[in-house]
C-alpha cells in the first residue's frame, strides 16, 4: 500500500514538474512606442532611454525579452492580450490602475504644452485658454484621455495622430498649435527634425499626467514582477538609471 502511495505521490510530482516547466514562459514580449528619447528606431535597432532600462532589467534577471514597436494604441492593446508581456512607457492614472501590474516608475519627466518658439500669437497660460487652439495627440495615449476629461474633443480643438512624434512637420509648418510632451522628449524630437533644441518652448506645466511605467499583462507571473521592481529599485537607489537618462542628453 505505501509503495503504490509513494509511486502516485512521484508521478503527481512528475506531472506537476512538466506542467509547470511547459507553463513557464521561455519569452517575455514587451511592445513600446516611437517616443524618443525614451523608445525610438534608429538604424533598424530599437533603442532609447526606458528600451535600455527594460532590456537591463531582463539581462540582470536572466530573462529572455523581445521588444517590439508599435503605434500606442496597438501596443497598448498587446499588453492586455498576451499573458507574458507588458508595455512602456505607460503613464500611471487611476482609470488603468486595474489594467496591468506596474514596474517603476520609469525614466519619465513632467509634461508641458508646447509652442513653437516665436509664435507669440499662441499664448494659453492654463488648459481652458488652450481650448482655442490645435492640440495635437496621440490616439489612446493618456494625454488624450487627459485632455478630453478636462474638455477637449476633435471636433475643435484635438487632432489625432497614431504616434507622438507624427504631428512635428505640421507643428513647424503651423498647422497644429500645440504639442504635449516633456522638455526632454521636445528636445529630442527637434534635434531628430534638425532643427534647434529649443524650437518649441514650454507654456505651461499639465498636472496630474502621471510618471511612466512598465505596465505588466495581470497574468504576468507576480515573482518575475516583483524582481523588477526590486531590480530597477536598486538602479535608482545606486545611480545607474541616473546614468542612464544622463547618457541620453
Amino acid at each position: 500500500m505505501n509503495v503504490r502511495f509513494y509511486f502516485y505521490v512521484s508521478l503527481l510530482s512528475a506531472v506537476v514538474a512538466t506542467f509547470n516547466l511547459k507553463a513557464a514562459p521561455t519569452e517575455y514580449h514587451f511592445y513600446t512606442e516611437q517616443f524618443p528619447p525614451y523608445s525610438y528606431l534608429q538604424q533598424n535597432a530599437i533603442t532609447g532611454i526606458n528600451v535600455d532600462l527594460v532590456n537591463a532589467l531582463c539581462q540582470r534577471l536572466q530573462l529572455s525579452c523581445t521588444i517590439t514597436l508599435l503605434p500606442w494604441r496597438r501596443a497598448f492593446e498587446q499588453a492586455q492580450h498576451h499573458h507574458f508581456s507588458g508595455v512602456f512607457s505607460t503613464s500611471r492614472s487611476a482609470d488603468r490602475e486595474s489594467l496591468f501590474h506596474w514596474v517603476g516608475p520609469i525614466a519619465s519627466e513632467p509634461g508641458y504644452l508646447f509652442r513653437l518658439k516665436g509664435r507669440t500669437e499662441i499664448n494659453p497660460t492654463n488648459l481652458t485658454e488652450a481650448k482655442n487652439y490645435i492640440v495635437a495627440v496621440s490616439r489612446g495615449d493618456r494625454l488624450e484621455a487627459f485632455l478630453q476629461s478636462n474638455g477637449f474633443n476633435y471636433d475643435r480643438n484635438l487632432m489625432g495622430f497614431s504616434t507622438r512624434t507624427e504631428p512635428i512637420p505640421l507643428f513647424l509648418a503651423n498647422k497644429v498649435d500645440l504639442l504635449a510632451g516633456s522638455k526632454r522628449a521636445l528636445r529630442s524630437w527637434m534635434l531628430e527634425q534638425n532643427m534647434p533644441a529649443d524650437t518649441a518652448e514650454p507654456l505651461f506645466k499639465l498636472e496630474d499626467v502621471g510618471k511612466h511605467y512598465l505596465a505588466l499583462n495581470l497574468r504576468f507571473p507576480t515573482d518575475i514582477a516583483l524582481a523588477m521592481q526590486v531590480e530597477l529599485d536598486n538602479m535608482r537607489k545606486n545611480g545607474e538609471l541616473a546614468a542612464l537618462v544622463q547618457s541620453y542628453q
